[in-house]
Order: C-alpha cells, then structure tokens, then sequence
C-alpha cells in the first residue's frame, strides 16, 4: 500500500512538469528575436500555437511528446509581416499571362499570341499586373497594334501594377474607346499625335473604363483555391501576416468562407476601398459585427487619394515623356470625390468617431501634404488620430511640413520597393532628383515617423528579402542606385517587416518579435540576414515557415 503511495506521489509530482513540455523545440540555431533589446538566442519553445521560453529555459521544455527541430546553426527570425500586398490579386494573377520575365517587347507579344492561340475567338487575353515595362529593352509598354499582330481576334487586357494598363484593338472597341472618346477626370487615355488611342491606359479614370467591359471573375470557390495558393507562396517567401490594402465585401467574404473553413495560412488584415463618403459609411457600417479572429481580422479605410508614378499629384509639373506624357503643365491627378475636400474631411471624421484605422494613398507631395493637414484638422477636431493608427500609405515623396506633421501627431507610415520596378520612370517622368528621393525611409525615420514595410504585390514581386535589399543599397532591377542617402540597415529593414507592422496593426502583444507569450511565427532562413552584405539580402530563402506553431512551408531542411 505505501508503495503504491509512494508511486502516485511521483507521478503527481511529475505532472506539472509534464504540463510545461513544448511541442516544439527549436534549437542549435541564431534565434534572432527582434525583441527590444534586438537579442538573440540559440532556442526558442512553442506550446498551443505561442512561444513559451526562449534558450536554456526553452531547452528544459522538451518532453517525449516535444517535436524538436535541430536548426544546424541556421539563423531565424519573427514571422515577416507584410504592410501591404494584394493577396486576393495576387491569386487571380495565377489564371493571367505571366510576364516577369519578358525582356522585350517580342517576349510579351509572343507570350500573349501564345495564349490566345489557345482562347476561343471572343474570349478575353489577360495578363498578370507583375511586371513592368523597365525590364523591356525598349523601355516602353507595347501599343495595341503591336498586340493586335497575334490577337485580333480575341480582346487584350494587359494590366502594369494597379494604375496602367494596356489594351489591344479589340479591347478598346469592348471598352468604347475611340479618337473621339474625351479625356475622363482622374485619368488619361493615351493618343498619337493624330488623336488615335495608343492602347496605354493611365490612372483609375481611365483604366476604370476597361476594366468595366472585363469578364466576371471566377465563381467564388475557385477565387478562394487561387486565394489558398496565394497564401501558400507568401508563406514559402517567409511571409505570416499582410494587410490586404482594399477590398470590397464580395472578396471580404471569400477571406470569411476560407477562415470559417480554416484554410487560412497568413494571418490577413482587411482594409475596406472607398472613393468617398458614402463608401467609407459603408465600410465602416461593414466592420461594426466583423468578428476578429486571429487569422483574419478588419483594418479600417482605404482611401485612394491619387495615381502611382504616372499619375501621383505634384506641387511642380512632370517631364515630358514623348508619346506617353506631352503635357508640360502636367502634375498628376487628385482623386478627391465629388465633394472635394469636404467630403473626404466628413469621412475622416466618420472614420475617427468609428473609432477605426484608415490607410490613404498618397504618393506625389501635393497629396501627402493635403492628407497630413486632414488628418491633422480631425486630430485637433476630435482628438488624438495616434491610437487609431492613421496611415500615409506609400508617402513617395513627402515634404519636411508633412514628415514634422506626421511625427507630431503620430501619424504612420508604409513604405514599398516600387523602385525596384519602376525606378526607370520615376526617372523618366519626374526626373532624376525627384526619382532618387522618393519613398525616403532613412529621411522619414529620422525625422521621427514610424515606417511600416511591405511590397504591394503584385505590383512589384511580393519577395520580402528584395525588398529588404533595396531599402538598404536602394537598388533596383535595371541595375542602378538611387537615392543610396535613404538607404537604411539590415536591422532597420528587419525591423520594418516585424515590430515596426505589428504596431501598424495593432498587434505589437502578439506579433513581431519572439518573445514568451506571443503567437508563435517564425521563419527559418537559408542564410543569416545580419550577418551577411546587403548586396547579398535578396539571395535569403525562407527554409521554413511556422504559422501558429504550425508549419506551413518547409523545403530545403
């Protein structure tokens, strides 16, 4: 009898302990936690989809039932957030052309007659939005007698990033765009000098135009497989968590179908497209009930304020680009709704007292500025906007008056490798000051604002560690520098993807840093990011990628 005592005395004793095993260990690697102090460990617990302890005190948790994974002294960091990628998108280009690798106008015009040799007369050509003209030799995007050669029967919608587009023969007719067809507001239709439309669509007023005489897009199944592969590769980039920058309740159902079915492999905040008023009411009106989950929760506004390269608002006029941009008082396009100013100040305004984020669009500094003194009129209004997180999302080209007014007020910042892409016409259609400026992150650090990091892909690739290599050399993919003065370091630009989002989003008690107590995403890399040459960033593989605890990509350990 006391021996039976004895025995279940110990085994009483030894359920604590057994309690605390993990269920994963990681260890013998560079743990590097992005923590306050920036420290870095050798090991690092996981229980119930969180981190527990972190070196010996994480060594001391492994149990028999304890996965344990020997990093061989490979390095790891928090799970990579992504300030702003297009993930829906993202899947629907995987139907569309690819054409990142063309290096000519030839490859995309051969790409395109490939696909439409296998289309039914009629029927849509569309390619994907990833690419960009600057990898072409001939530095310009193809006219639509160049794609009427291999399609002309069949409508082509060739989309560069979110703001241009180009279009064969056959599409301009669908879309009704002819010589006699005006200038829209908040858009150009480009034409020869004879007036005959070019194909090439610039900003939403024009490109809108096309984009309405587009097919449906696929039942909502199929979008939601594309949107589960999306995922699937911004996990194998290291990617955990994005914000989804602009969606409208037909895709934020999609995400809803695929949570409630936990399909979910990156952690999605979902911003709400408006273009004025009465659309911010009803983004806002859409959130009020949206249940926030850990793999999928709302972000507030998206509010579209002016173009990209071609159509950012200037307070001085762009070059002249022949046969493109001929206008030599040109400076972009405002997309303020009907109501100007006022009405957008009255959706601030809904927005604040809804209690909710907004993240606007704003590139050239004409419309930084114009944003920064709206959102500092609804701060002093109705009180502080810092702990709604209220965001200049892209800030191209921001003023001193804007980055003094944002570090004020607390005003957030993302910023994107666009010119890893489309330096070349930055170049071309701002010129060369102007084009190495843009999106100054050394300049907007230090003056105090926090910066957020991201890729907004698939207008540029979606690779977090390119990303990361042009914010420190300011590289880009036709070879040159520019702006090295804005460059930032390795541990800046780690922590723009980790800590620095998580604050973005609200999240810095579960996100962007290994600590005991936050959720546990990680990524295993192919080489240590702080410890090799920036030059050498953009080479970095994800080996591993932890979601959760749970492993969603694993491939090459």
């Amino acid at each position: 009898m006391r021996r039976f005592l004895f025995v279940a005395a110990l085994a009483c004793a030894a359920l604590p302990a057994l309690a605390q095993q993990a269920d994963m260990l990681l260890r013998n690697g560079r743990i590097h936690t992005v923590d306050a102090g920036f420290s870095t460990t050798s090991a690092v617990a996981i229980r119930d989809g969180r981190f527990v302890a972190v070196g010996q005190a994480a060594e001391a948790m492994a149990g028999p039932g304890t996965q344990v994974v020997d990093l061989g002294g490979r390095a790891a960091i928090p799970g990579l957030i992504d300030s702003h990628v297009h993930q829906h998108q993202w899947g629907m280009n995987l139907l569309a052309v690819p054409l990142l690798g063309a290096r000519s106008i030839g490859d995309v015009v051969k790409a395109i007659g490939e696909r439409a040799r296998q289309t039914p007369p009629g029927e849509w050509v569309i390619a994907s939005s990833l690419w960009h003209e600057s990898i072409l030799a001939e530095g310009r995007l193809p006219t639509r007698w160049e794609l009427d050669a291999v399609s002309p029967d069949n409508p082509v919608f060739i989309p560069r990033g979110g703001h241009v587009v180009t279009l064969n023969s056959q599409a301009l007719a669908r879309a009704g765009i002819t010589r006699d067809t005006p200038q829209p507001a908040g858009g150009v239709i480009v034409k020869r000098e004879d007036g005959e439309p070019t194909g090439v669509l610039l900003i939403a007023g024009a490109t809108s135009i096309a984009r309405r005489a587009l097919p449906p897009p696929p039942p909502a199944e199929e979008q939601a497989k594309l949107l589960v592969q999306a995922m699937a590769e911004l996990n194998a980039l290291g990617v955990t968590a994005v914000v989804e920058p602009g969606i409208f309740d037909a895709q934020a159902q999609i995400y809803a179908r695929l949570r409630d079915e936990g399909r979910m492999t990156v952690r999605t905040w979902l911003l709400w497209r408006a273009a004025n008023r009465e659309q911010i009411a009803r983004g806002i009106a859409a959130q009020q009930n949206w249940p926030q989950h850990e793999m999928l929760r709302s972000a507030g506004i998206k509010f579209l304020l002016d173009g990209g390269v071609e159509g950012a608002r200037m307070n001085e006029p762009y070059r002249i680009v022949p046969g493109e941009q001929t206008n030599p008082n040109y400076r972009g396009i405002l997309l303020l709704p009907a109501g100007g100013e006022a009405e957008l100040l009255d959706g601030l305004r809904l927005i604040h007292r809804a209690g909710l984020p907004i993240q606007t669009h704003a590139v050239g500094d004409y419309t930084i500025d114009l944003i920064t003194r709206l959102y500092g009129q609804v701060n002093d209004e109705l009180g502080p906007v810092k702990p709604l997180r209220w965001t200049v999302m892209h800030i191209f080209l921001p003023t001193p008056d804007a980055l003094a007014t944002m570090s004020r007020l607390g005003i957030m910042a993302t910023a994107q490798n666009h010119p890893v892409l489309l330096g070349h016409n930055q170049r071309r259609w701002w010129g060369d000051e102007r084009a190495a400026y843009s999106i100054p992150i050394r300049r907007m650090l230090d003056a105090g604002v926090h910066v957020g990091g991201g890729t907004d892909a698939p207008v540029v690739p979606g690779e977090p560690f390119q990303s990361m290599w042009w914010m420190t050399t300011r590289g880009t993919l036709a070879g040159y520098r520019l702006g090295p003065e804005q460059a930032i370091t390795v541990r800046e630009a780690l922590t723009l993807y980790t800590r620095n989002n998580a604050v973005l989003l609200g999240a810095e008690d579960e996100l962007g840093s290994i600590e005991p107590g936050k959720r546990a995403d990680l990524v295993v890399l192919s080489q240590d990011i702080l410890a090799v040459e920036p030059d050498r960033l953009r080479d970095t593989r994800a080996l591993m990628t932890l979601v959760g605890g749970r492993v969603v990509h694993r491939q090459g350990m």
